[in-house]
């Protein structure tokens, strides 16, 4: 592999990245702050990118291998928030911090280490608009730039893996623009419906970038509690949940394909939801009345399981039982194809009836059953990715709560960080259930690289690292 296929696609990214810092710069420049902020890393970038085509200018391939993508994925998605960390260093925050809060972004955690009603509002803006980006993915609107990746859908699959069908096989150019057109068309329409509920205009857009990004940051500590109106929470709910389906689906609904509501994964997806929100009702009637159970529970069951991450509750009041089921809600997430994190739905369904299978062929030796999805058996290799994705995900929430105990946090605090942070959640118990902003540097290094691996579902991380100690040529 040669270093010219990596600078010239990030390069290229990088380039096109560029231009998101005018946007949040003419908001500073309404509100008469400064303007450097955003300037200052809006030339870096194109330097950096013009740098990268200077490298580059011998041929060439014409299309990206997969490991390729994979290892460009990965240092793309450390180089961005690296640049979008730049505005929180000139406002005077701790580089650390600063590196923290991009990551948490444009991963869409949601996790802060800053209080934002100290925040001007271009920058609270900014915080929001990151996440937006990140929730879209900085790599599928690549693909609509960049058409000499091979197959025109390796980067696709290195931002947003999935069970992909024999049947869905469209030009990933088309899909990138007809997911854009109905994330954009759902950004609008949740902006007008939170301003006409009463909220002013900057703050019905900061929480709408935040809602269907599913990221979570807020103009307020309090998060949306600070609203104490249950039409808001109705309302970001809605498109919490529409954020945490399958793009690809609400797609096919808006073009009156209502047979999609049968697809299986949105069914598991409905129904863990609804599952979770009677558990949390019925554990909290000995904290609130019957109607007030159901308005907190329906909101944080729909938040966390989304990894929208807003809350509306002190959740340090809630029950260890009510914890628990959050805590799994954060680690199963939303469904593929969306701007949720987490494990994702559909590789539950399959993890579970493929256990359910080699429990029946145990009984039944004789069996030919095979796992399907809708329609279509799921090929072996599938099964098998799957199986090595949940190992390694275990495996990594395992080893990331142990490194945070080892360190001092509680046993708690430190599962539910390193959960919310995989996850690319938000929310935590413990000593960081308000703020991260008083954990250790290490503590912080630690969610910034679950965080890293949780946004681009550890494969391309893993790749780059083991490209890293190979030390192949670049």
């Amino acid at each position: 592999m040669s270093y010219h296929v990596y600078l010239s696609t990030i390069g290229r990214i990088l380039l096109m990245f560029s231009p998101t810092f005018l946007i949040p710069a003419a908001v500073a420049y309404i509100y008469s702050e400064r303007l450097d902020f955003f300037l200052i890393p809006f030339f870096a970038v194109i330097f950096l990118a013009s740098l990268f085509f200077l490298l580059t200018r011998k041929k060439i391939p014409e299309t990206t291998e997969e490991g390729e993508a994979y290892i460009s994925v990965a240092i793309i998605w450390l180089l961005i928030p690296a640049f979008g960390s730049i505005p929180f260093i000139l406002h005077g925050i701790n580089p650390l911090d600063s590196f923290f809060e991009s990551v948490s972004g444009f991963t869409t955690t949601g996790t802060t280490v800053i209080t934002p009603e100290n925040l001007p509002l271009s920058l609270l803006f900014w915080r929001s608009f990151m996440q937006w980006l990140g929730g879209f993915g900085i790599v599928l609107f690549a693909l609509v730039f960049i058409p000499s990746i091979k197959r025109s859908s390796t980067l696709f699959m290195a931002e947003y893996p999935a069970v992909v069908l024999p049947k869905t096989k469209p030009k990933m150019r088309d899909m990138a623009i007809a997911i854009f057109r109905v994330y954009l068309v759902l950004t609008i329409a949740e902006i007008f419906i939170l301003n006409f509920l009463g909220l002013d205009f900057f703050e019905a857009v900061v929480h709408t970038l935040s809602t269907l990004s599913t990221g979570g940051f807020s103009t307020r500590s309090e998060s949306i509690a600070a609203f104490k109106d249950i039409r808001i929470e109705a309302v970001v709910s809605l498109f919490s949940f529409l954020g945490g389906m399958n793009f690809g689906l609400i797609y096919a609904l808006t073009h009156k394909q209502l047979r999609s509501l049968a697809d299986l994964e949105f069914r598991y997806y409905l129904f863990i939801i609804v599952l979770a929100i009677l558990s949390l009702t019925a554990i909290n009637l000995n904290r609130y009345g019957f109607l007030e159970s159901l308005r907190y529970s329906s909101f944080q069951a729909i938040s966390i399981m989304t990894t929208t991450g807003f809350t509306t509750v002190n959740l340090e009041e809630w029950s260890s039982s009510a914890k628990m089921i959050l805590l799994i809600l954060m680690l199963i997430g939303g469904c593929t194809g969306s701007t949720a994190g987490g494990f994702k739905v559909i590789r539950v369904v399959i993890l579970i009836r493929y256990t359910i299978l080699q429990i029946y062929k145990i009984i039944e030796p004789r069996t030919v059953k095979t796992i399907k999805y809708g329609d279509f058996a799921l090929e072996k290799e599938i099964i098998e990715e799957v199986i090595v994705f949940f190992i390694l995900y275990i495996s990594i929430f395992i080893a990331s709560s142990l490194v945070l105990t080892l360190f001092g946090y509680d046993f708690e605090t430190s599962m539910s960080l390193s959960a919310t942070s995989l996850g690319n959640v938000g929310p935590a118990f413990g000593v960081a259930a308000k703020s991260a902003a008083e954990l250790s540097w290490i503590a912080k290094v630690v969610l910034i690289i679950n965080m890293w691996m949780g946004r681009l579902e550890i494969i391309p991380v893993f790749t780059f690292l083991l490209s890293v100690v190979r030390r192949e040529k670049w």
